[in-house]
């Protein structure tokens, strides 16, 4: 199996056995031309389907329940998976990239892959199923409006995930402060890997720029469609895992002072 098989696989089977499918299949000697190619939506089993209908996160008080707990990494699982898809297909669309590079996707993919692992694990010990709640698709709806790897890493790298430090810190207190401690420690895990995630596509984003100070404008730039910085940001700022993931003072600040009507980086906490 080369690589476009394993990401094709990824986004052309429907089974979760085939989104958690393993990268040490992938054999790196055999390589073929491949033309670029872009999917529509992933291939999911009836299950595993996108849905228009939303549902709220739970809050804060609501996380005493279990059952609520599970739906609340059912979230964080749904998450997980639309971003092994988008590598997936990063993968199909960007056929030139150099080997370096699509062995740094797969690595990634890899460890999004463990985040899925580990939220279903726990949600099955809340007594919930993946596929119980309605999953979204709107992570996946900015992946038509990307047309090169500088606004690939925007979105993914220094968009997404940078917003999960701020959320994976924050419910990492959360679980923390319900004792319960195995969630604690799978937040924690998924925290330090996005840190390096968000690196990874800093890293990327400097390679096109001569000045790293202009790192901040060139993101701004690469933002396809309507996205915005403000999704970069969660319920709280977490300044030192940006500083971990190699940001300067001067991003972070912008990133920071960012403003405008997406409500989520208004909040200071969620309702009890």
């Amino acid at each position: 199996m080369n690589v476009f098989e394993f990401a094709s696989t990824i986004l052309l089977k429907g089974g979760l056995e085939d989104k958690l499918i393993s990268s040490d299949l992938i054999n790196w000697e055999f390589r073929i031309k491949q033309e670029p190619l872009r999917v529509e939506r992933p291939v999911r089993n009836d299950k595993l389907q996108f849905s228009k209908e939303q549902i709220k996160f739970p809050g804060k008080g609501a996380l005493r329940d279990l059952k609520q707990r599970g739906k609340a990494l059912h979230f964080f699982a749904n998450h997980e998976l639309l971003a092994i898809e988008m590598m997936a297909q990063a993968l199909l669309l960007f056929p030139g990239w150099e080997e370096s590079q699509q062995k740094l996707v797969v690595r990634t993919l890899t460890e999004e892959q463990k985040h899925f692992k580990l939220y279903h694990d726990r949600m099955n010990e809340y007594g919930v199923e993946f596929g119980d709640y309605p999953l979204n698709s709107f992570f996946w709806s900015f992946m038509d409006k990307i047309e090169n790897d500088q606004q690939f890493f925007s979105v993914i790298s220094l968009t997404f995930e940078q917003a999960n430090l701020d959320f994976a810190k924050h419910y990492m207190q959360v679980f923390k402060d319900l004792e319960d401690f195995k969630a604690f420690e799978i937040l924690n895990e998924v925290y330090e890997d996005e840190v390096r995630h968000v690196a990874r596509g800093r890293t990327e984003l400097l390679k096109s720029i001569d000045d790293p100070n202009q790192l901040w404008q060139h993101y701004c730039q690469n933002l396809p469609g309507v996205l915005t910085p403000a999704r970069a940001k969660g319920i709280s700022f977490d300044r030192d895992g940006r500083r971990k993931a190699g940001l300067d003072d001067s991003y972070i600040s912008s990133l920071e002072g960012y403003n405008n009507s997406f409500k989520i980086t208004q909040r200071k906490q969620w309702k009890s």
